[in-house]
């Protein structure tokens, strides 16, 4: 798929971040799109902006943890566009914390948004991939979901769950003309923190009120993010990577050769990767600390 021009498009997660700069490489490209998220204020903003491009834009509300919204979703799709070439399911939010301190509604919140929303995005689009014998599907997941990152275990189980269905989807659907793409964003400077919560260990006390608590968890997602993606690309740099990817239907779509090795130590050395592993989890204390020092807040021991 060298060429995506005049290919139809369905992307969610469309209103910021990844999903916005991809939506403008794509226009680039001469795609046709079919946006949807849950914000519609940001969303239609996106698709006065990609006027100039000269493609046809469509938006649509869909709360991706929700099955019927993408019910609704398929229908308005298939209202404007007689084909589906290209879905891509982008939408997405974070968490973090410690294990011990995360609640089941937690868990739910964030394996509903980025894993059941893909489930469910599957099950309404692809039936008639199928009755075509033609299409493309592309999941985006973390390289969370190639390494299994401290503290972020509920994303991390969901991430993962998207790349283990990518590959089973191209195993099953590539002989019946549906090709696969699992995009493996690392270190990418987007507003995904602001939808994401932290949760912290009860040891450490952020302030009396629980308004004086809410002020400083945002505090420490600021900074923790400003700090983790110091070396991080920006979201436009990452999505025109992403499209070469893209255009090459490749299995893995990765933004640094980093996740790569990961991938092939993971393969070859269980000592090797082990290390790595015990090293990540060092590395994201001494992030912690450096984030809770730099706010005034003595944290004792923290493991």
């Amino acid at each position: 798929m060298k060429d995506l021009k005049n290919k139809n498009c369905l992307l969610t997660g469309a209103a910021a971040g990844i999903g916005r700069s991809l939506a403008f490489e794509l226009a680039k490209e001469g795609v046709n799109l079919f946006l949807a998220d849950i914000n519609m204020a940001k969303l239609e903003k996106v698709k006065d902006e990609l006027g100039e491009y000269g493609v046809k834009v469509f938006t649509g509300r869909c709360d991706v943890s929700k099955y019927e919204d993408f019910e609704k979703l398929v229908d308005n799709f298939y209202s404007k566009f007689g084909e589906l070439d290209i879905l891509i399911n982008n939408a997405g939010i974070a968490g973090g914390g410690f294990i011990e301190t995360l609640s089941l509604e937690e868990w739910k919140r964030v394996i509903d948004v980025n894993l059941w929303s893909i489930i469910y995005s599957i099950k309404v689009f692809l039936p008639k991939m199928l009755e075509r014998g033609e299409g493309y599907i592309v999941n985006t997941a973390s390289g969370a979901g190639v390494v299994g990152l401290p503290f972020h275990i509920q994303y991390v189980a969901s991430k993962f769950g998207v790349v283990g269905i990518s590959e089973a989807l191209y195993s099953e659907l590539n002989q019946r003309g549906i090709d696969v793409s699992v995009i493996c964003p690392s270190h990418v400077k987007t507003d995904i923190i602001e939808r994401s919560n932290i949760v912290i260990p009860p040891n450490l006390k952020l302030g009396e009120t629980q308004q004086e608590i809410n002020k400083k968890l945002v505090q420490f997602k600021e900074i923790f993010w400003e700090k983790y993606n110091e070396d991080g690309i920006t979201a436009d740099q990452a999505a025109r990577k992403y499209i070469k990817g893209i255009k090459k239907r490749k299995l893995y779509i990765f933004d640094r050769r980093l996740l790569s090795f990961a991938q092939f130590f993971k393969s070859i050395s269980e000592r090797i990767y082990k290390w790595i592993l015990r090293r990540l989890g060092r590395e994201y204390i001494k992030l912690i600390e450096e984030v809770l020092t730099e706010m005034g807040i003595d944290y004792g021991e923290l493991i």
